[in-house]
């Protein structure tokens, strides 16, 4: 038997909050292969792919009917029964015999799956504008970085600038003082030279 996986488990592995990992849940229970319940309720790997499905679904802003569509083109559709409680066998068998309560319980719950999936929506574009919010911080804060080392560098580049003028300038002196001292040896006679 696989093991079972807690809300929090998945959520790790998909990167989703636990938060909107349970409004999928609330919403698409039918599409979850789990086990227990209450908190002790666990999920079999299978329901991950579920997960990832109702996610994308979401993030391309599909109704819940859509996602549901999509869900029931993929998936197994799981239905939780408990053999001692006789409304669940009862509406079971209504379920079966009769069209027009079906259509009927089957709007009900989409108009609670519009409201759920509408706050499952909000949930996800909160957690999305969080990560630009965290992304728009990072890139100010590597653009202020940005602005900091070019003026260092301009400060550098000056430095450097004037440290090579005054060396130029240093260089030219000495030049000029080598020529200067060479002419004046030239312009010496050979005997001003010799008995200097």
């Amino acid at each position: 038997m696989s093991e079972l996986l807690s809300i929090k488990e998945i959520s790790q592995e998909l990167g989703i909050p636990q938060s909107t990992l349970r409004y999928y849940r609330d919403l698409f229970m039918d599409y979850l292969p789990a086990a227990g319940e209450g908190k002790k309720k666990r999920f079999y790997p299978e329901a991950v792919v579920v997960f990832q499905t109702i996610a994308k679904g979401m993030h391309k802003n599909k109704s819940a009917d859509d996602i549901a569509s999509d869900l029931n083109q993929r998936f197994t559709r799981f239905i939780d029964v408990n053999e001692d409680d006789e409304k669940t066998q009862e509406s079971s068998a209504t379920y079966s015999q009769n069209d027009e309560i079906h259509q009927s319980q089957a709007l009900t719950p989409l108009t609670q799956l519009d409201g759920s999936a509408i706050m499952a929506v909000v949930a996800s574009q909160n957690q999305a504008l969080q990560q630009i919010a965290a992304t728009i911080s990072i890139v100010n804060e590597q653009q202020e970085e940005l602005h900091n080392l070019k003026q260092e560098v301009n400060k550098l580049e000056e430095r450097l600038e004037n440290e090579l003028t005054n060396h130029f300038q240093l260089v030219d002196t000495q030049l000029r003082q080598v020529i200067e001292q060479r002419e004046t040896r030239k312009t010496k006679s050979f005997w001003q030279r010799l008995f200097a």
